[in-house]
């Protein structure tokens, strides 16, 4: 720290040398909300989308599904935003490869949230019409592994050849 002569003044200075923003303070701090109302401008102008965005794309919000080849949940956490795939008047074949192109920008964009309502908030905010498609939950049947041993009148249920 610098030495001052004046203690009032280097008071002034540390202040003044400290940094303004923290992130512990943005997390504690509410943000207000700009609607377009309040602001008198469309929504893509304050955001600076493309007008296109807000008109012509619906969004999904969604929730992924628990992979069926791994046991871990950490992917379905989060709820996630991606915008729907356009026709195909967007979309061409390379002769050379077969792969498949596309002129869209935002296909590849996948936006995650903590909350559903977190993900509407933000669709909203930005102008964008938007649908919710809902996870399918689990559902669990306790299996006790004795119901294999037990007799049945029927086919057996394991046929063991040794």
């Amino acid at each position: 720290m610098l030495a001052f002569k004046n203690l009032q003044l280097s008071k002034q200075c540390a202040m003044q040398m400290s940094r303004q923003f923290s992130a512990s303070a943005l997390i504690s701090q509410k943000l207000p909300t700009l609607t377009e109302e309040q602001s008198g401008l469309p929504k893509e102008i304050v955001s600076g989308a493309p007008p296109s965005l807000s008109s012509d794309r619906v969004v999904r919000i969604w929730k992924e599904s628990k992979s069926a080849t791994q046991s871990g949940k950490h992917n379905t956490r989060n709820w996630k935003l991606d915008w729907e795939v356009l026709g195909k008047g967007n979309r061409w074949e390379n002769d050379m490869m077969g792969y498949q192109g596309s002129a869209d920008y935002m296909q590849g964009t996948i936006m995650a949230f903590d909350t559903k309502e977190g993900a509407i908030r933000f669709a909203t905010g930005q102008g964008w019409d938007y649908y919710v498609q809902e996870p399918r939950q689990r559902k669990f049947k306790k299996k006790d592994y004795s119901i294999n041993f037990l007799h049945s009148t029927g086919p057996l249920k394991h046929i063991r050849t040794k």
